[in-house]
């Protein structure tokens, strides 16, 4: 995580000075309660669960991120009961799924839940709308240069920021992502991390690639979204291709892969036309919207807190490390935390890790995915041929019952995970 713990250790590589703020309004806002360093997910909802609770009312809560969040730079998908508590900007719902893999084409059951897609740009609107309605909260648009955890001061183009606490999401503890390049111009984070990732943890990339395409005629079933498809070639990774249809004649189609490496741009463009015309059997369409993303899939450990300073978001571990889902999780854990910190007066960063168990499974599976000693596809083929889908998906969101996660472990190729499991031993205490 690029932060420092002392005043006396280097600062962050930037081209980018400090410079005085034009708004005599924001001198007051130099010293405050809560500083959020990020305003993206993690951060806009941190703000939002403590804006709502009359224990944080008197507390001034500085927002700095370097983005206005004005475009819509990304879409979110999780699956979520009627009972889960949402924010009310879903784009779009499905109640089936579809899977396919080589020899199976399956509708999965997924009741009690629905398949969920938010948009970002409709997330960042509400949440911006909600915190202007809070006086003790203020939001500003600046480039994040340094956090010094030890005095919680966040230096910033605009000048230097004081919290007494400081939720940091703009830097990780190590550099997870891959360089900036002309297809992935932009990394989701401020300025690139000061350590290399640690060699003894898996370390994969979730890259994906997706068009909104519009057909001439009507091609797509607005009732089921398609999970995974992983009738593609493999290459030796994980690369499965998911639809999300919003009409009969429009929907966005993703490739992902899982590897540690991210391909040549022109790879994404020719394995979403090949799957366009092949399997979804349309010839003629127009691409409306292009969006890219990389998630880090890893097993290192990722530090709760730092002096004043506490990990959110991807830097705080939020991304589920086997699957890169990140939206209802970090709506749970940071509704718990919050909820956990106002009834016993202060916060427990402890709070926002999974359990060690979850992060054990996690693990596994990465290194499994990771040595290839079972492929992606016969993996997920394999659990969804013969498990219910509901039990799959509490797996995932780390609420099955002890019962459960016996039954869903015996599922997979035991002696390959065995082998895996047996190998993670000496990091087991560091999970």
């Amino acid at each position: 995580m690029t932060v420092r713990e002392t005043s006396s250790t280097p600062t962050l590589t930037t081209n980018i000075q400090p410079e005085a703020t034009a708004d005599p309004q924001l001198e007051t806002w130099r010293n405050v309660d809560i500083i959020l360093a990020g305003g993206g997910l993690s951060g806009l909802t941190l703000a939002l669960e403590m804006a709502q609770q009359p224990f944080f009312q008197h507390k001034r809560i500085l927002l700095l991120d370097r983005d206005e969040k004005a475009k819509n730079d990304r879409t979110w998908c999780f699956w979520a009961t009627e009972e889960e508590p949402l924010p009310p900007v879903t784009f779009q719902t499905w109640s089936q799924c579809q899977f396919y893999g080589d020899d199976l084409a399956k509708t999965l059951e997924i009741k009690p839940f629905k398949y969920h897609m938010v948009r970002g740009l409709d997330f960042y609107t509400w949440a911006k709308q909600e915190l202007a309605r809070h006086g003790n909260v203020r939001r500003l648009t600046t480039d994040i240069l340094d956090i010094e955890a030890d005095t919680g001061r966040v230096r910033t183009k605009d000048g230097d920021f004081i919290g007494e606490l400081v939720f940091n999401s703009a830097f990780t503890q190590h550099n997870l992502l891959p360089a900036s390049t002309a297809l992935y111009p932009q990394a989701p984070f401020t300025s690139p991390a000061n350590k290399r990732p640690e060699s003894a943890y898996v370390h994969l990339l979730q890259h994906f690639q997706g068009w909104i395409i519009e057909t001439p005629t009507p091609v797509f079933d607005v009732k089921a979204m398609t999970f995974m498809d992983y009738r593609l070639e493999q290459a030796g990774q994980t690369r499965f291709v998911y639809v999300l249809p919003f009409s009969e004649t429009r929907a966005l189609v993703e490739f992902t892969i899982f590897s540690p490496e991210l391909c040549r741009p022109e790879e994404y463009d020719q394995a979403l036309t090949e799957y366009i015309h092949n399997q979804l059997n349309i010839n003629e369409f127009k691409i409306e919207e292009l969006e890219f993303g990389v998630i880090p899939m890893t097993d290192q450990p990722f530090m709760a807190q730092q002096g004043r300073v506490i990990n959110i978001g991807t830097a705080g571990g939020f991304v589920k490390a086997s699957s890169g889902y990140a939206f209802l999780r970090t709506q749970r854990r940071l509704r718990a935390f919050v909820k956990n910190w106002v009834e016993t007066g202060a916060p427990q960063p402890e709070k926002l890790h999974s359990a060690w168990r979850y992060r054990f499974f996690d693990s596994v599976m990465l290194r499994v995915l990771h040595d290839g000693r079972v492929s992606g596809k016969d993996f997920f083929t394999g659990l969804f041929r013969q498990l219910p889908a509901p039990l799959v998906f509490r797996f995932l969101d780390e609420d099955a019952g002890f019962l459960e996660t016996l039954r869903l472990l015996s599922a997979p190729p035991t002696l390959p995970f065995m082998r895996a499991a047996l190998r993670q031993i000496p990091l087991f205490l560091k999970l």
